[in-house]
């Protein structure tokens, strides 16, 4: 063990501890020098002898001399005095206690002998019939040395009092400490009986920078507790979330509900105009850029049951979407266009899914298409543990084309023969618990949520809770926009009533009354409100440190406002991805809904540019951009957006300089003009030497100056260029130490914009 260990396991500076070794005469001068166990037993001698110290000395009854040891009890106190000094102060205030009290008695007794005497010589006649006895005087040093001998008892018997003696405890006492989700740095410290300046800095040790008012997580809490020495033990906190529903239960029986079809894949390889051709419709028309940017929920009756799709968006951003949707569903429709086959979001779509544990059923689209090859598709799934039925698999892969519809019956089949094996059951009566699919703020209708109902039956006038969001139903509508009365297992529907936009996947809950739901929404505010302050402190310490030793990093601040959740989620994911260690994008608030005028205050306090996606600014709002001249731009395509925010920070990057050396002479000859001052004699041997270009001397392939031309002569010719291959004579400003053999290099230097 080296001396830095010991140090630590005795917690104590490595240089204290070196000095006392040194003072018990070890020969250790280092923090990296071995320790022995015999130099453990001799520092651990002479501390016991230094802690001994002078020895008192007694004297017993019989009349013999005895050294007293001092007391061992060294624990020492807040104020950094020993245990053992603190019962002698007591004893010595003990001490003069009783001598002020012998003092008192001594007073009062010479006052009772001077009475008596005055009494004495007044009463001058004697008593008649008694007979006189010589008076005997009242011996004072009798007195005085009974008040001593009872002094010296009661302190006697103060000092072997073992009730007032301290002992240091033997070893450490670990204790089991619970510990919330959250805690305040001085409450942990409180519960693990230690001060709360040994807390704060472990926690420094940990790269955790908070004070004792400061809270911290619950997992912080635990590495700091076992650091110390104790047992961490995490506590779930018992919430009003917990209470409420925790005791919602569900009487009846589970029986079998209609499947849940997620459809997936690559962006343009026909997803959603499948999904349009077993709807009748014409979805795909309506999208932005011909691609989906919202999860769409629709039921569709197929004789005598019913599958509720789900159309997910097949772009790179909506990562997230796909996610939610492979999440909620029981079978992925994954769709493979015949002529493009496997693409990159085709994998991620796969991966989503074998992720969720959910069955895949494969659409091979587009084989109406001359370039289709159906059997190359199935070879590029096969690579990735897709294997179909027909190549001995357990995959069913179905050749299909949502122009004409051929294969779209056989599609279905195998949908409703994958649901039939999975034998899908929930509860159809209590109160409804599903998912959020997505929400949005209608300017007529308020919020706007698409739910899927997990178990349970939704009603009209249920109070339903989803994050901190919660309001009575007011309106249910099929995705054919019919109105009804209830939903059940397995239907997406769109709700109206929540006094705000959700967030796309949360889970939502009915509950008994508007005050249980208003509890919940705000012990979860709560909640998220303490992790946003810890999770700012930790980015805004990390970015100190990122920040410290190296240049100003350029951030592009952005308020997001998007017509829907999901794509808020997805375009904010999408733009935090953006940029590099010299640039990034901060998304300084999103939100759902038309752009306000709090929102253009906000971008004014935070130099912010204002995006806005599929919703516009009101009157207000705009009248505050222009006054303002702040950033405002409108899109509808969601790559479009991310373009220009990643433009806007390109253009916040500092240009790249870069230097090209257009030409090159050598120093043949020096001449001293008295109008010029030193000339040189050049032969231009590269490139061409221009007049207005700056310069570099270089002597043997070194620059020893660097600045700008004077002259530029071509025999008695002032000329601004001269070419390869020709002599001139050169002057150089501010610089006389040009010899034969320098050569003189012109260059130029030129900026480049940076790129992402």
């Amino acid at each position: 063990m080296k001396v830095k260990d010991f140090a630590k396991a005795l917690k104590t500076e490595p240089s204290v501890l070196l000095e006392r070794m040194q003072s018990a005469g070890l020969s250790h001068k280092s923090e990296s020098d071995e320790i022995t166990p015999s130099d453990k037993q001799a520092l651990l001698l002479f501390l016991k002898d230094r802690k001994s110290g002078p020895k008192k000395v007694v004297t017993t009854s019989d009349g013999d001399i005895k050294a007293k040891p001092k007391s061992s009890a060294t624990k020492k106190t807040s104020s950094g005095k020993s245990f053992t000094d603190n019962i002698e102060a007591k004893r010595k205030a003990a001490a003069e206690q009783l001598k002020e009290q012998q003092k008192k008695r001594e007073d009062q007794i010479k006052e009772a002998i001077r009475l008596k005497q005055e009494q004495a010589k007044a009463s001058k006649k004697p008593v008649p019939g008694t007979p006189q006895k010589p008076s005997k005087p009242v011996d004072v040093k009798d007195q005085l040395s009974k008040a001593a001998n009872e002094y010296a008892r009661k302190e006697s018997s103060f000092s072997k009092d073992s009730s007032h003696q301290f002992e240091k405890p033997d070893e450490f006492i670990k204790k089991d400490i619970e510990i919330p989700s959250t805690i305040l740095v001085g409450e942990l410290a409180k519960l693990m009986s230690i001060k709360g300046g040994e807390v704060v800095k472990e926690l420094m040790s940990l790269g955790v920078m908070a004070t004792i008012n400061d809270s911290i997580d619950q997992e912080t809490a635990i590495l700091v507790t076992e650091e110390i020495g104790h047992n961490g033990v995490p506590v779930a906190d018992e919430s009003v979330e917990d209470q409420i529903i925790g005791q919602i239960e569900y009487s009846d029986d589970q029986s079998p509900r209609s499947p849940v079809v997620t459809v997936m894949g690559h962006v343009d390889h026909g997803k959603t105009s499948l999904l349009d051709y077993i709807r009748k419709s014409k979805v795909a028309d309506g999208e932005a850029g011909g691609i989906t940017q919202h999860i769409g929920a629709y039921e569709v009756e197929l004789k005598d049951s019913k599958i509720t799709f789900i159309d997910t968006p097949g772009h790179a951003a909506f990562s997230q979407m796909r996610a939610r949707g492979a999440n909620t569903t029981d079978v992925v429709i994954l769709v493979v266009a015949a002529n493009d086959s496997v693409m990159p979001q085709t994998e991620e779509a796969i991966n989503h899914a074998k992720a969720a544990e959910v069955s895949i059923v494969v659409a091979i689209n587009k084989i109406d298409l001359q370039d289709a090859d159906a059997e190359k598709v199935k070879g590029d799934l096969a690579t990735k543990d897709l294997v179909p039925e027909d190549w001995g698999g357990n995959v069913q892969m179905i050749p299909v084309s949502a122009q004409t519809g051929e294969g779209i019956d056989k599609l279905l089949e195998a949908v409703a023969l994958e649901s039939e094996l999975l034998e899908l059951k929930a509860h159809h009566s209590g109160p409804a618990q599903g998912v959020i699919l997505e929400s949005e703020l209608d300017k007529f209708k308020g919020a706007v949520a698409t739910l899927l109902i997990q178990n349970g039956t939704l009603k009209v006038g249920d109070m339903i809770v989803s994050g901190m969001s919660y309001g009575k139903v007011k309106n249910i509508s099929s995705s054919s926009t019919s109105k009804l009365k209830n939903a059940g297992p397995s239907d997406a529907i769109e709700v109206l009533g929540l006094n705000s936009a959700p967030d796309a996947g949360e889970s939502f809950q009915v509950v008994k009354s508007e005050k249980e739901a208003r509890e919940i929404a705000q012990f979860r505010e709560s909640s998220i409100k303490d992790k946003k302050v810890l999770k700012q402190r930790d980015e805004n310490l990390g970015n100190l440190f990122e920040n410290m030793g190296s240049g100003s990093k350029k951030i592009l601040n952005v308020i997001l406002k998007a017509d829907v959740a999901g794509t808020s989620e997805a375009i904010s994911a999408a733009l935090q991805d953006a940029g590099n260690d010299e640039a990034s994008i901060k998304i300084v608030s999103t939100g759902v809904g038309g752009i306000s005028e709090s929102d253009v205050n906000l971008a004014l306090a935070t130099e912010s540019i204002l995006l806005g996606f599929n919703v516009r600014a009101d009157n207000a709002a705009k009248k505050l951009v222009e006054e303002n001249d702040i950033s405002l731009s409108y899109h509808s395509i969601i790559y479009e957006l991310i373009d220009d925010a990643k433009a806007r920070l390109t253009g916040m990057l500092d240009p790249i300089i870069k230097e090209e050396i257009v030409g090159n002479a050598e120093v043949l000859e020096v001449f001293n003009s008295p109008k010029f001052g030193q000339v040189a004699g050049c032969m231009v041997v590269e490139g061409s030497i221009f007049r207005n270009k700056p310069v570099r001397v270089l002597r043997d392939d070194v620059v020893i100056h660097q600045g700008e031309l004077d002259s530029l002569r071509r025999f008695k010719d002032d000329v601004g260029e001269v070419k390869n291959g020709t002599e001139c004579g050169i002057g150089i400003r501010n610089y006389k130490d040009i010899k034969p053999g320098d050569k003189i290099e012109v260059y130029d230097r030129k900026e480049e914009a940076q790129s992402l």
